[in-house]
């Protein structure tokens, strides 16, 4: 039997994983809530350890001979250390040495990486971006990540800190950004921010807030709800999903003028609002590049659904573990 290899997307919210066979297909999945592995140490690797071993056990497998195990977490990664260095959403995983405990008590390595450039790599190997040499990946959900394949490479800057594409600043005296700088792109696109934007236009009581309020109705406003009110035609929620995508267009062409790329690829919850962001990113970045007529403005959504990041680090434990 082809030896197997193990994703592990660590979120916030859940955990997923994906055993990858020897053709890179996914074989089997399995997902968990994070908040069920605890908050100390021994219940975070006892839980990913268990899951781990549950999941290979359908296969009638073992951790040992496994060919690569990939982890994948949100946040600052510190690669060389096997560590989350920060991360507002996994507060408690944070400083944890997870590669190293994680590969002792399974008896085999673990390549530990930042989410979004595990969905880059995945999506770049077997998704949106095959066939690319030079591709950005943004994932607007909560807040904004991104991966950055450049030459064919997966490249993460200076001790892997790099491709956070989310902070770059668009508005120099603009909103307050969860990171604690002002006018960064997620403070204007991300999904809290977009929540903080409809409240704020209802608490203003912009043109169309009624029609707006109506259609959220009791609920909690959301992006989904947002979409769906846009999607059926109301002005305000057009209104401020035109603000959403106009501000990522700012962003995208100044990452066109800057790396280059041949496609950029969109990927999270928010983005799954499709045309309502894309059309004005595409008419916004259009307006602002360098040289139009020569320069490439290629968008596209992900292709590997919500499996992206765990297939992206399985593939990124075999080249690195190999």
């Amino acid at each position: 039997m082809p030896r197997l290899s193990l994703g592990l997307d660590v979120g916030g919210t859940n955990i997923k994983a994906v055993l990858l066979d020897g053709s890179h297909r996914v074989v089997r999945r399995g997902r968990w809530r994070t908040a069920s592995f605890g908050t100390d140490v021994d219940s975070i690797i006892n839980g990913l350890c268990r899951c781990t071993e549950d999941l290979l056990r359908r296969e009638k497998l073992v951790a040992g001979e496994l060919k690569a195990l990939g982890l994948a977490c949100a946040g600052l990664i510190n690669r060389e250390e096997g560590l989350i260095e920060e991360c507002a959403n996994l507060a408690p995983w944070v400083g944890m040495p997870l590669g190293a405990l994680l590969s002792e008590r399974l008896g085999i390595r673990v390549a530990l990486e930042n989410d979004v450039n595990a969905l880059a790599w995945g999506e770049w190997k077997h998704g949106a971006g095959r066939g690319a040499r030079n591709m950005l990946c943004i994932a607007i959900g909560t807040g904004v990540g991104g991966g950055m394949i450049l030459e064919g490479e997966l490249h993460t800057g200076h001790r892997g800190f790099g491709g956070e594409l989310g902070h770059m600043v668009i508005n120099s005296d603009g909103r307050k950004c969860i990171c604690g700088n002002r006018g960064c792109l997620e403070a204007y696109i991300g999904g809290q921010s977009i929540i903080r934007s409809i409240r704020r236009a209802l608490a203003r009581k912009r043109p169309g807030w009624r029609a707006l309020a109506h259609h959220l109705g009791d609920a909690d406003p959301t992006p989904a709800l947002l979409t769906r009110a846009a999607k059926a035609g109301d002005k305000l929620a057009l209104e401020l999903y035109d603000e959403v995508g106009r501000a990522l267009g700012v962003a995208i062409s100044s990452y066109i003028n800057i790396f280059a790329p041949e496609l950029i690829v969109l990927a999270g919850g928010v983005a799954a609002a499709g045309n309502l962001i894309l059309a004005p990113a595409r008419r916004e970045a259009t307006a602002r590049l360098m040289d139009p007529s020569t320069q490439t403005l290629a968008i596209r959504c992900r292709t590997l659904g919500n499996d992206g990041a765990a297939i992206g680090v399985a593939l990124l434990a075999e080249e690195r573990i190999s």
